[in-house]
């Protein structure tokens, strides 16, 4: 256990009038997915038919959509501290968030006045729901399904806080006038807390075949087994992460979803790999209709710039890019670049947007420009707990537990699923280019639409890690104001003409690992003043095996695992909790340079403090006015 769990700070007693409210505004649905205002009401006149246990309960998932609970703010402490992401944005926006890419925060940023509200919101609406709905003469089965479900999602509000603050107010009923004063409770007692609601709703939640297609998205019993899996990995206790680990994955639920780039598209949501979204839907009227059931989640990281349609915020780092292994899918699945057609089939392409440092955007959360009330209004679903995440989760806990044969077992499967089932790479990152592109903005007659990116363009060596192509504004290019230097586009492999992305990666499968491949190339030169130039050449590729089997024991397959969750759950607001509870924040965060962060050569250091940052600082209004021990270090 690491010295925090145990730590027994914060004994004073605390209010939480902010966020807990004495009158519970409740919402009404027909459909949880999206909830409407009914009235202000108190307990005692409102829970007494069946429909009110189930808007009770409706009103706690809504919080999961919720601005303060799984948008900027979340992104802020999730991705954008780690070594994944960068701020984005021009670099004046949000200047709040300029603290956790330089590890500078302090209790006064408004990020975490603004998580620890809204998780104690969601909690304080569970527990309205918890001590309620069991008074209401309904069916007994779904009676106490509806109380499992809310217990489950105030394990899933706690374990944010646990995790991100350490011993919090454990606050387990709705509060009265004269018991807003409370003690912060110890870390190890929140997880005691955590493990026992979802042993509770372990225990009564059916199964995700349990469930009829107008319940889809509400937890389930393997939802429940997969967050207490994470819990008992925080804590270390990985034979208890086994055990729930392999419940998950034998009870025949859920299966990987055979194409990664498409699981993150609407075809994607609710699939067969699905262990827990927040459900999110854009209805006419916009976000804020009365029935609006959408988040902005999509919003904060879409594409700033043209197209317009979001904040450009959360952009994954070049550390990120440079660390996936030669030709892995899952690159171009996760990273939208400038030049690439977003991934919803429209065929528009993404600008540089000349304001960015970074312009690179996150590909998981693309949003169509045409919801109905504009991008905010997002009905992009949050893929909280995945099939792929258990699979890994149950691959470090077996290692951990001494079985590695298992370990490589459960982490292969997912190495496999990202194959999409090609055996071999050229060891690039191959891109459909546009139209628009091609023959409008470069006005070149080649039929084929597959750009590469090279590491050195010296050498044109290929290997993982490639950066994206220069590109410059000008704005006196017209359709799209860009000038293009450093691409290629490849005509032909082994002879073969290549047309598209599909042609390509057919062809290139055609060859075995370490056979020698000729690529015919049109390399793309714009210069300064004038008219793009071409040539043509050949270059010969080494063929590679694409993302072989892991076979190492011991700490190099411990590392793979470690590496695999990167790739895996990139931009998905898993790392930073991986890297603390894996031991490895300060060494991995330090090793970053200004380029990664976005940052200006000669900017400073980061310094990771071990025994400060593994926690955030409890919010300055909870410490000044609540009068709340502070963590150490701030």
């Amino acid at each position: 256990m690491r010295a925090h769990r145990n730590d027994t700070r914060g004994s004073r007693r605390t209010p939480l009038r902010r966020a807990l409210p004495l009158v519970l505004v409740l919402f009404g649905c027909d459909d949880f997915l999206a909830t409407e205002p009914k009235a202000q009401l108190t307990t005692s006149n409102f829970f007494t038919t069946e429909a009110q246990a189930l808007q009770a309960t409706n009103a706690a998932y809504a919080m999961l959509r919720n601005w303060q609970t799984h948008t900027l703010f979340w992104v802020g402490m999730t991705d954008i501290v780690s070594d994944d992401a960068t701020k984005g944005s021009h670099p004046n926006d949000a200047g709040y968030l300029i603290e956790f890419t330089s590890l500078t925060f302090e209790s006064g940023n408004l990020v975490f006045r603004e998580t620890w509200m809204g998780y104690y919101q969601g909690i304080y609406r569970a527990n309205v729901a918890i001590e309620n709905i069991p008074q209401v003469a309904m069916d007994e089965a779904r009676r106490a399904r509806l109380v499992g479900e809310n217990k489950f999602l105030r394990a899933y509000y706690y374990f944010f806080l646990a995790r991100a603050y350490g011993g919090v107010p454990l606050i387990t009923e709705p509060l009265r006038p004269g018991d807003f004063y409370q003690q912060r409770a110890t870390q190890d007692a929140v997880f005691a807390q955590i493990e026992q609601d979802l042993q509770d709703a372990i225990a009564v939640l059916p199964e995700r075949s349990g469930y009829s297609a107008a319940d889809e998205g509400r937890a389930t019993r393997g939802a429940a087994r997969a967050l207490l899996a994470q819990a008992h990995m925080f804590q270390e206790e990985y034979a208890e992460a086994l055990t729930q680990a392999q419940a998950v994955i034998g009870s025949g639920e859920y299966s990987l979803y055979p194409d990664y780039a498409e699981l993150f598209s609407p075809m994607g949501e609710n699939s067969s790999e699905s262990v827990f979204e927040v459900q999110t839907i854009a209805v006419e009227g916009g976000n804020t209709s009365p029935s609006g059931g959408a988040s902005q989640y999509a919003q904060v990281q879409g594409v700033r710039g043209t197209p317009n349609i979001g904040w450009g915020f959360n952009t994954p780092s070049p550390d990120l890019e440079e660390s996936y292994e030669p030709g892995d899918p899952r690159l171009q699945a996760t990273i939208l670049y400038p030049w690439e057609m977003v991934p919803d089939g429209s065929g528009i392409v993404v600008r540089r947007e000349p304001t960015m440092p970074n312009p690179r955007f996150n590909s998981k959360v693309y949003t169509p420009a045409n919801n109905p009330g504009g991008p905010g209004n997002s009905g992009v679903n949050i893929r909280r707990i995945r099939y792929a995440d258990v699979l890994l989760l149950g691959a470090e806990a077996a290692f951990r537990t001494g079985n590695e044969g298992q370990a490589r077992t459960w982490l292969n499967m997912v190495r496999e699923r990202a194959r999409s089932g090609m055996d071999v790479t050229l060891g690039l990152h191959p891109e459909e280019l546009s139209d628009t592109l091609v023959t409008g903005v470069l006005g070149l007659g080649t039929s084929s639409r597959v750009g590469v990116r090279f590491v050195d363009e010296a050498t044109q060596a290929y290997a993982a890690g490639v950066r994206s192509f220069t590109d410059v504004r000008d704005n006196t290019i017209t359709p799209l104001p860009v000038r293009v230097t450093n691409l290629d586009i490849i005509t032909e492999v082994e002879g073969t003409p290549i047309t598209d992305l599909d042609s390509y990666l057919g062809r290139v499968d055609d060859f075995p690992p370490a056979a020698t491949v000729t690529l015919d190339l049109l390399r793309v030169s714009h210069p300064a003043e004038g008219s793009p130039t071409t040539e043509t050449l050949s270059v010969d590729v080494p063929v590679l095996a694409l993302l072989p089997d892991v076979t190492a024991g011991g700490q190099a397959l411990l590392d793979a695992i470690w590496a695999e969750r990167r790739h895996e759950l990139a931009m998905e607001q898993h790392r930073w909790f991986d890297l603390i509870r894996q031991g490895r924040a300060g060494a991995v965060m330090e090793a970053l340079t200004c380029e990664d962060r976005s940052l200006p050569a000669g900017c400073p250091a980061l310094v990771f403090q071990e025994g400060k940052h593994e926690l955030y600082p409890v919010p300055l209004a909870e410490v000044t006015v609540a009068e709340l021990a502070q963590n150490p270090g701030y």
